[in-house]
């Protein structure tokens, strides 16, 4: 985690928002990181319960204490926390079936601020230079979850269109087959 929250942070400056929401942010490893690269960052952890009562129970005892909250819920039968001007997706998209993270997506856009940008840091399927390794990790890995559809970043673009996102930019990271950086309005 620790890698890929560099990688993240490296490629995207977040200290020009106020409230950043991590939807499926587990522990809370990059949201911590998040708050400790932008000193003014509130930063909300949304996790199923269990996952959520974990990382409570870590944001007590690190630093920044007062400004990270944890809220429990499922994306797919819970209303999201209102109130972040950018939203998070960190390694989450490739894990769902497109009507899951189309849903998921809508209910980001009716959230945000029309100001507001969506953070989706992923592995995408024909990363250039790396297209066969790529599909050797996704097989790996879906099978391992039993779930989920690797993507191109056209294939992600257009679900962003469809859920009211505009074409996303990408941004530049230093290991793209591990983690590819998009934000978006």
């Amino acid at each position: 985690q620790p890698l890929v929250s560099d990688a993240i942070l490296s490629a995207c400056d977040l200290r020009s928002h106020r409230k950043l929401l991590d939807i499926g942010g587990g522990e809370g490893g990059f949201l911590l990181a998040a708050a400790a690269r932008a000193p003014r960052l509130q930063g909300l952890l949304f996790d199923a319960p269990p996952v959520r009562a974990s990382s409570s129970a870590l944001f007590p005892r690190r630093e920044p204490r007062d400004r990270l909250h944890c809220c429990a819920g499922d994306f797919r039968t819970d209303p999201l926390p209102e109130g972040a001007d950018i939203v998070s997706l960190i390694r989450v998209i490739h894990d769902h079936d497109d009507a899951t993270v189309l849903a998921l997506l809508r209910a980001i856009r009716a959230i945000l601020p029309a100001s507001g940008q969506l953070l989706i840091a992923e592995p995408l399927r024909a990363t250039p230079g790396a297209e066969r390794m790529g599909d050797a990790y996704f097989g790996f890995y879906l099978l391992a979850m039993g779930q989920g559809q690797p993507r191109s970043r056209s294939q992600l673009a257009e679900l962003l269109e469809c859920a009211g996102f505009g074409k996303p930019e990408e941004l530049a990271t230093p290991v793209p087959l591990q983690t590819r950086v998009l934000l978006t309005r």
